[in-house]
């Protein structure tokens, strides 16, 4: 019998770069998002963002490999005085995509944000990759908006 590791969800580390620019070139690549790549760009925003209070990347890992991340930060909107948590990117490597690693992010980013009194979580999907409006329906999120981009 093949004994198999739980995934483990931890906050992220300089010492995670690399496989979080691989996971985010996969991410870029598989959303068909208008916008470049920017490698360079995405490396110093990892970096810069590891210690700020409003900001968290946790990663999902199985055995030694990083197999997917969720970055989320909070803010007040500018209507309001209440933080919101968004999340700005979740990936999980297409291989793991049936495993609880996807959940197990989504978890932690909720944790955080409450944790951090905020007053509501907003969570987003690329349909490029995949639907996930019924998942998030079925944890209680309501859809709030829907974002259309033009080129310039």
């Amino acid at each position: 019998m093949v004994k198999t590791t739980p995934t483990k969800i931890r906050e992220a580390t300089e010492e995670d770069a690399l496989d979080c620019l691989i996971l985010f070139k996969q991410f870029h690549k598989e959303s068909k998002v208008p916008y470049s790549w920017d490698v360079k760009k995405t490396q110093e925003v990892f970096l810069q963002t590891l210690p700020l209070e409003n900001f968290c990347t946790f990663v999902a890992q199985k055995d030694e490999d990083v197999i997917g991340f969720i970055c989320g930060m909070y803010s007040q909107p500018l209507f309001s005085s209440e933080n919101i948590a968004t999340e700005v990117a979740w990936f999980v490597n297409k291989e793991y995509r049936n495993s609880s690693a996807g959940f197990k992010l989504m978890k932690a980013y909720e944790e955080w944000a409450v944790n951090k009194g905020v007053k509501y979580i907003g969570m987003t999907y690329l349909e490029d990759i995949t639907d996930l409006s019924e998942i998030y329906e079925k944890k209680g999120y309501v859809k709030a908006e829907t974002q259309y981009m033009k080129e310039f």
